[in-house]
C-alpha cells in the first residue's frame, strides 16, 4: 500500500505527529525545509526512526467511556466521579448538575438532576460505606445524601464560617470510626469532621501555604488513620492523622515526577498506591504514600485517545482500572497500571 507523505508548517499530517516532538527532528535542519528534493528523505528518516529509537506516541487508553452530549451516557463537562463497589457501578456529575448512575461500561442505570444548580454545580461525589451517594454541592454550601437511584436522604450545611456550615464543598470521605469528613475553600480552607448524621465533630487546617494549611483542598483518601488531602492551590498533597495533627507534605509546584500542579482527583488502588489527577499538567500520575515518588506517569495535553483535557476526578474499581475524568473532552478514559 502506497502513502503519499504531506508535509505542512512541521508537520507530518498523515503520522499525525509533529518533527519537533522526537528525537529524529535533528536530521532535519531548518534550511531543509526549503528543498522539496531532500525534505522527503529526511521526512521519512524522522518517521521511521522514533521507531527503533523509542520516541513512542502517547499510551492510549484501555476504553474511553461517555461523549459529548444531554442524553443517557453523555455528559458536559463532568467534573466528578466515584466507584460503587456492592454494585460493581459509577457515578457521575457534569456541569448541567445531572448525577448518573452508570455500570461500568458507561451505560446510564438512571440519573437525576440536582435541585438548584444557577449559581454552580457539584465538584465532589463519594459513595459511602452505607451505598448512598454523598453530594458536596459546593455552590449550595451543604452536603446532599441519595440513594443510589436518587432519592434524596438527607442534608446538611449552610452559608459560613461556623461549625457546621461551608464555603465551597468539594469531597466528602470517612474513616472506620464511623466519622464523616467534608473539605472546603473559600474563606475557610479547612477539614469539618461530622458524626453519620451530620452532627459537628471538630475541623482541621486553615487557608495557607505553611505546614498543616491548605488551599483549596479538593479530594480525600483516608487510609487507616491515615488521610491524605490533593492541597491543590499549594501543589501538593497533604497528609493529616484523622484526629487532625499535621504529618507531612509531599510533592512541589511543577511537572516533574512527584511534583503537580493543580492536583484534584485522588484515590488509592488494592496495593496501597495513590493515585491523582492533575488539572494543571493533564496527567495521571502513581505516589508512593510514604515517600510521594512517583511511581508512574500517564497522559499529556490534547484531544486523541491517551491525551487529557482540564482532567477534574477520577474513580478506581475492584479490579484497579482507573477511571480518569478527561472533563474538557467530555469523557472518561480507562487505564491501568
Amino acid at each position: 500500500m502506497s502513502h503519499s507523505l504531506r508535509i505542512v508548517a512541521g508537520r507530518i499530517s498523515d503520522f499525525g505527529f509533529r518533527i519537533s516532538d522526537c528525537r529524529a527532528a535533528h536530521f532535519i535542519p531548518h534550511s531543509a525545509i526549503r528543498n522539496p528534493q531532500s525534505i522527503l528523505v529526511r521526512a521519512l528518516v524522522a518517521c521511521v526512526l522514533p521507531m527503533l529509537a523509542g520516541c513512542d506516541e502517547f499510551p492510549k487508553p484501555d476504553r474511553i467511556l461517555l461523549d459529548t452530549g444531554t442524553g443517557p451516557g453523555q455528559v458536559i463537562y463532568p467534573r466528578a466521579m466515584d466507584y460503587a463497589p456492592k454494585t460493581n457501578s459509577l457515578f457521575v456529575v457534569d456541569r448541567l448538575a445531572r448525577v448518573q448512575h452508570l455500570d461500568r461500561n458507561g451505560t446510564c442505570l438512571s440519573e437525576w438532576q440536582m435541585p438548584d444548580w444557577r449559581l454552580g454545580r457539584p465538584v465532589g461525589l463519594t459513595v459511602g460505606p452505607d451505598g448512598n451517594l454523598y453530594v458536596a454541592d459546593t455552590h449550595y454550601q451543604r452536603i446532599i445524601v441519595y440513594t443510589p437511584d436518587g432519592k434524596e436522604v438527607r442534608r446538611w450545611g449552610s452559608s459560613g464560617t461556623g461549625p457546621g456550615q461551608f464555603i465551597y464543598p468539594t469531597d466528602v470521605a470517612f474513616d472506620d470510626r464511623g466519622r464523616v469528613f467534608v473539605s472546603e475553600y473559600g474563606d475557610n480552607d479547612r477539614i469539618q469532621v461530622f458524626d453519620m448524621q451530620g452532627n459537628f465533630l471538630f475541623t482541621f487546617g486553615s487557608f495557607g501555604t505553611g505546614d498543616g494549611q491548605l488551599m483549596r483542598p479538593q479530594s480525600m483518601v483516608i487510609d487507616g488513620n491515615i488521610i491524605y488531602i490533593t492541597d491543590s492551590c499549594n501543589h501538593r498533597i497533604a497528609v493529616f492523622d484523622t484526629d487532625g495533627k499535621w504529618i507531612r507534605n509531599m510533592g512541589t509546584v511543577g511537572s516533574g515526577p512527584g511534583q503537580f500542579r493543580f492536583p484534584y482527583g485522588l484515590a488509592m488502588d488494592s496495593r496501597g498506591r495513590l493515585v491523582t489527577v492533575e488539572f494543571g499538567n493533564n496527567r495521571v500520575q502513581w505516589i508512593d504514600p510514604d515517600t510521594g515518588a512517583s511511581l508512574k506517569i500517564w497522559g499529556t495535553g490534547g484531544r486523541e485517545p491517551g491525551q487529557l483535557a482540564y482532567p477534574w476526578a477520577l474513580a478506581i474499581d475492584k479490579s484497579d482500572n482507573v477511571y480518569v475524568v478527561d472533563a474538557g473532552n467530555n469523557r472518561v478514559q480507562v487505564i491501568r497500571y
